[in-house]
């Protein structure tokens, strides 16, 4: 699997768990989890799926990998997406005992205590997002954190396509973070080399402000099919967000759930016909929560939506935004980075 990539499971039978449940902890397995950590997310699997079919009827489960600190160790992410009745209150629903379908009410605590980290988000009518967290490492921290922020995505690949041609990373360089989205013209493999080649520009050049490295970037791509890429640098010291971009990725800052700004991409596309490149600077609030995401969401896609959504791990607000707004006929990437 790779990194930043993420399997989806449509869960819409009881056959579809076992599948579930495999494919967990082979990701588990793939990211040297230890085997007590690998059978855990095993059932966390099982009990997600379970719970979406009881009470939802149908859903999907998302597992994906990414890696967060300084020195980066890698972490599993499980999400459990469904767009059924919701819950009024979680905290009740968390309670071991309660149960809305006739059982002994024991699912989302069981997850609580078998995952690292979790964290929950629901609306009635609207659907409930279940995060489960593990990582590498065993001594309770996910990485040495020098900065407050947390950036984490769901990259989703066109139904039917071994790979995705989105890709995306975020690097820290003394105390300032950079993400960049890349979305590779079309789909599939080529689109994906065109994607991973603005990766590793990013990668070998982690102090290049955005504007020099989008031209970068946009003279690496020239070999290939080309792709839309978004490059933010956050600074939360100086309160400070230097945005470029080219193509149609798009970016929004927040304080909190309020749309502050949409960041501005010129037209073109990296590796062909490309604007002169322009970079921006935008003021990053205390609680700033920073959204980039693919054209395989639609433009409707905002966290203004969502009462608290803001407040909840960026992983599962990424969830939450691909769950209500893919496109479901292209690659489907969303990033957030939130301080904490």
């Amino acid at each position: 699997m790779i990194l930043g990539e993420s399997y989806r499971i449509l869960i819409d039978e009881s056959s579809k768990t076992a599948e579930a449940r495999r494919i967990a902890r082979r990701v588990a397995s793939a990211i040297g989890l230890d085997e007590t950590s690998t059978e855990k997310v095993g059932l966390v699997a099982t009990e997600t799926c379970t719970n979406i079919l009881k009470h939802a009827g149908r859903g999907e489960l998302i597992v994906g990998s990414s890696a967060e600190g300084r020195d980066p160790i890698p972490l599993l992410d499980l999400m459990a997406l469904d767009q059924g009745p919701g819950f009024a209150n979680l905290n009740e629903v968390l309670t071991d005992g309660y149960s809305t379908a006739n059982t002994n009410g024991t699912g989302l605590g069981a997850i609580v205590r078998l995952s690292k980290v979790s964290d929950f988000y629901s609306l009635p009518q609207k659907g409930t997002a279940v995060l489960a967290r593990w990582w590498r490492n065993g001594n309770g921290n996910s990485g040495e954190k020098t900065t407050n922020l947390r950036v984490h995505g769901v990259n989703i690949p066109k139904a039917g396509e071994e790979v995705s041609g989105d890709a995306w990373t975020t690097v820290q360089h003394n105390d300032v973070v950079v993400i960049l989205l890349a979305d590779g013209l079309g789909h599939g493999l080529e689109a994906h080399l065109a994607s991973c080649e603005a990766v590793r520009v990013l990668r070998d050049n982690p102090d290049l402000s955005p504007k020099p490295l989008l031209d970068r970037i946009h003279h690496a791509l020239r070999a290939t099919r080309g792709a839309a890429v978004a490059i933010a640098r956050i600074d939360s010291a100086h309160g400070k967000l230097t945005f470029a971009g080219v193509g149609n990725a798009s970016a929004r800052i927040y304080s909190g759930n309020r749309l502050c700004q949409s960041a501005v991409s010129m037209n073109g596309t990296a590796g062909h016909h490309c604007e002169k490149v322009h970079e921006f600077s935008y003021p990053w609030p205390a609680n700033g929560v920073l959204q980039l995401n693919s054209d395989g969401l639609s433009s409707g896609a905002s966290l203004e939506r969502y009462p608290g959504l803001a407040l909840r791990d960026p992983a599962l607000i990424a969830g939450v935004l691909y769950r209500d707004f893919t496109r479901g006929r292209d690659d489907s990437t969303v990033v957030i980075a939130k301080a904490s």
